[in-house]
């Protein structure tokens, strides 16, 4: 005898008939849990990748738009103007890589300093490009020509300083200064035009209006300051024009606002066209 029972010896010593049918199945391998592992390994490899991917194409797009930007800054200026800087170009929207296929970017933001104009220093422009049209094959070969743009919108900031560096050449030296955060806006100056008494102290209160694409100083409440203090009669209350032109992106000015540290403008454009960088 061998000493496996009449039977004989079963399959790696389970006897007669091999293992019991739950002791072969579990000693099978998950295959299905290791499949489904593997695909979600897979899956995850494929979406760092794709954002990988995503943000690499914003940096090498910032850097094509940034150039298409200044070349647009470039055609306002007149021989001896100071340049602009971009200081700022940001790609919004996601995925990027959807915006590229299509040829359309939803919302480009750029900010740009020191504008010259003809009035006070722009101190910055941050806008907003809506609808910015470049062709697939213009960006795969970084051979980007003129640039459709559907609308812009921007923030047109003037310091009270940069303001104040304006009106002190003007006939009527006013100067202007924010109180309550700049809710109201303070006016001075002097004036040697009024009544034909000489020099004269004027105080009072200013708004700013925009008609047409131009901006207007508004005196109001004004008074003579010093021993006479009266009123001014209304008729001597003549708006001040401040020009602001060669914006970036041909943007018109259509609103105007105060706070604490300047004038803030809205300005918005439509169907621009950026040059070729």
């Amino acid at each position: 005898m061998d000493g496996y029972g009449a039977g004989g010896a079963g399959r790696e010593g389970y006897g007669p008939g091999g293992p019991p049918a739950d002791a072969a199945a579990a000693a099978k391998p998950p295959r299905r849990r290791r499949r489904g592992r593997l695909l979600a390994i897979v899956l995850v490899v494929l979406v760092v990748l794709f954002v990988v991917g995503d943000r690499v194409g914003v940096v090498i797009a910032k850097g094509q738009m940034r150039k298409q930007v200044e070349a647009s800054v470039a055609e306002n200026l007149k021989p001896g103007d100071p340049v602009p800087k971009v200081t700022s170009v940001s790609i919004g929207g996601f995925p990027f890589i959807t915006q590229v296929l299509f040829g359309k970017f939803d919302d480009i933001g750029v900010g740009i300093d020191g504008i010259p104009t003809p009035g006070p220093k722009i101190s910055s422009v941050k806008a907003h490009l809506k609808g910015v049209h470049v062709p697939l094959g213009d960006a795969l070969t970084d051979n980007v020509g003129q640039v459709p743009v559907d609308d812009v919108r921007a923030t047109v900031g003037i310091t009270y300083a940069d303001l104040n560096a304006f009106l002190a050449k003007q006939a009527v030296k006013f100067q202007v200064k924010p109180v309550d955060g700049g809710k109201k806006v303070e006016l001075s100056g002097t004036t040697d035009a009024l009544f034909g008494l000489g020099s004269t102290q004027i105080a009072g209160i200013t708004t700013f209006e925009v008609n047409d694409n131009q901006l207007t100083l508004v005196p109001s409440g004004l008074s003579i300051a010093g021993g006479l203090n009266f009123s001014i009669p209304f008729q001597f209350k003549v708006p001040i024009p401040i020009p602001v032109s060669g914006l970036p992106f041909h943007l018109q000015i259509v609103k105007a606002s105060t706070n604490a540290t300047g004038l803030s403008l809205t300005a918005t454009a439509k169907d621009v066209v950026l040059p070729a960088s």
